[in-house]
């Protein structure tokens, strides 16, 4: 593969006919076994939450004679009275009212009030997602564009700081671009990968700090997404209180390894320098460990930076409360921020492609742990994904620019060689 020619105007990617070349011969792609076991994953997890998921509406009475009757609910599931159309085959259950029987005999729907005898409903999957209301989804999409600008501004920042000159619109390309290939390209490790490869080439002379501002980006962003989910955790009521302990753990144990890695006199005081010389990978650690030195000596920079994470954060919070609201659920905007953070620091650890089924099994349990309904919770986690993917097909668009035909080849082939 031919390197990137530095052209002197810090365009971060601005012109994709420069920045790679698409001669060469293709290397054979190999079989990789991880990515298999993560697809296999991912499937299996899906597999199992949708086995779990109501599919069908249903109601519920409390009592002696406590039971649970599947059919249609008519009207809107979300009011306070709707209707219920037993399913025909209930007509002959003994264990039914007499007026459950009835209607399943004859097809008739019957009124039911909440908390009326006890009865309570709970719509299937495919009515959640038949009644979903559009305005809140296009305010969720927006307030995901402002944190994915907010996630821009800054790796665009730390950029700058490492010396790497890149305008706010080339960084906004790169990004875009790693979402789309992150999203819509199988068998990528990720658009975080392909985004390091292509600023790498756009800087070949700072290679090592090119691609450290990829990964303490990542770092900062992540660090930031646990604190606010402890921060949230402890302000969002009795419902949380199971997570309140193992999320400030998590939370000490993001600031403790942060900490190590961008404070040199820490690891000598705790002696680490000399135990990276001795541990398989040592090569990258110290890339990274130089590469922290651009928030040496700025704590301001560090606290902007973390500060934009918090704003990518809570848009996205912001995002998943809309979704929550188009199909219903009663969330309040801390519980929304902290289940959003809680199930996306999930899905971030590699175990899955792009965190599937890991994400939706998460979504499901935070649901249900504060009184919501599950099956609504693996809904605004399907539909959450789906407007992660209506962006990442919008940075799709700069493979339409001038040099995209070159960029995406080069893109994919670099990350196919790092993959294999």
């Amino acid at each position: 593969m031919v390197r990137a020619r530095r052209s002197g105007r810090g365009g971060c990617g601005h012109d994709g006919a420069r920045a790679v070349s698409d001669g060469g011969e293709r290397p054979a792609r190999r079989f990789s076994w991880g990515a298999a076991a993560r697809l296999i994953l991912a499937l299996a997890l899906l597999a199992w939450v949708a086995s779990t998921l109501p599919w069908e509406d249903s109601i519920t009475w409390e009592g002696n004679e406590g039971g649970r009757a599947t059919g249609e609910l008519v009207g809107d599931w979300r009011a306070e009275r709707v209707g219920f159309r037993p399913a025909a085959e209930l007509s002959g259950r003994a264990d039914l009212s007499a007026a459950l029987r009835e209607a399943a005999r004859n097809g008739e729907v019957i009124d039911l009030a909440r908390g009326d005898s006890g009865f309570s409903w709970r719509p299937g999957m495919p009515k959640v997602f038949m009644t979903g209301r559009p305005a809140p989804l296009a305010a969720a999409l927006l307030l995901l564009a402002a944190g994915f600008g907010a996630g821009v501004t800054r790796w665009w920042r730390i950029l700058l700081l490492a010396r790497c000159p890149c305008s706010w619109s080339g960084a906004l390309r790169l990004t875009g671009l790693g979402m789309f290939f992150n999203l819509i390209m199988p068998g990528l490790t990720g658009g975080d990968l392909v985004k390091a490869v292509l600023v790498v080439r756009e800087h070949p002379e700072r290679r090592a700090d090119a691609l450290a501002t990829v990964v303490l980006d990542r770092l900062v962003g992540l660090w930031a997404l646990v604190a606010l989910a402890t921060l949230s955790v402890w302000l969002g009521g009795a419902g949380f209180a199971p997570l309140r302990l193992p999320v400030l753990a998590a939370l000490g144990a993001a600031t403790a390894g942060v900490s190590v890695i961008l404070s040199r006199r820490l690891r000598r005081g705790l002696r680490l320098d000399a135990l990276v010389e001795r541990v398989p990978g040592r090569a990258r650690l110290q890339r990274l460990e130089e590469g922290a030195r651009v928030f040496a000596g700025r704590p301001g920079a560090l606290a902007v930076a973390v500060g934009l994470s918090g704003a990518n954060h809570l848009a996205i919070g912001g995002a998943v409360l809309a979704i929550v609201r188009a199909f219903g659920a009663d969330l309040g905007i801390v519980q929304a921020v902290g289940i959003s953070s809680i199930a996306n620091a999930g899905s971030a650890i590699p175990i899955s492609p792009s965190g599937w089924g890991v994400g939706e099994a998460l979504y499901r349990s935070l649901f249900e742990l504060i009184g919501a309904e599950g099956s609504v919770g693996v809904a605004t986690s399907v539909t959450y994904r789906l407007c992660l993917l209506v962006l990442g097909l919008a940075g799709g668009i700069f493979l339409l620019l001038p040099g995209g035909g070159r960029l995406r080849a080069e893109a994919r082939r670099a990350a196919r060689d790092l993959d294999a």
